[in-house]
């Protein structure tokens, strides 16, 4: 639960920090993709939260390669949203790159921040 509260609390800072530097700052990004984007990372976050955390529950054996499989997974939706969105855009700028890439760092240590905590306290 406490996973939840931190991915809900990054992802409307994300928002309001992300709004405000498209505004700010004249870059060839709307705010449109931006948002669609960050809730994409925000549901592909959770999902792979929802596996991991169902691998930490079982025995280890089993528990090592559903958390493996959850990072994979995570992995390979990220890499189906980009190329969804260059299908749907045909057009991939580089703010939106950049933007992409800053995204996925954030959202990736929080993952493994909450991952080390929650494996040190099992």
């Amino acid at each position: 639960m406490r996973y939840i509260w931190q991915l809900l609390m990054i992802t409307s800072l994300l928002t309001v920090v992300g709004i405000l530097i498209i505004t700010l700052i004249p870059i060839d990004l709307s705010i449109k993709s931006y948002l669609i984007t960050l809730l994409a990372f925000a549901a592909i976050n959770m999902a792979a939260w929802q596996l991991i955390n169902m691998g930490i529950r079982k025995s280890n054996r089993e528990g090592i390669v559903i958390i493996l499989a959850g990072i994979g997974t995570k992995f390979l939706l990220y890499l189906l949203y980009i190329l969804v969105f260059w299908g749907i855009t045909k057009n991939l700028t580089k703010p939106f790159i950049i933007t992409f890439f800053a995204l996925y760092l954030a959202f990736t240590f929080l993952l493994a921040n909450n991952l080390l905590n929650l494996l040190k306290n099992k």
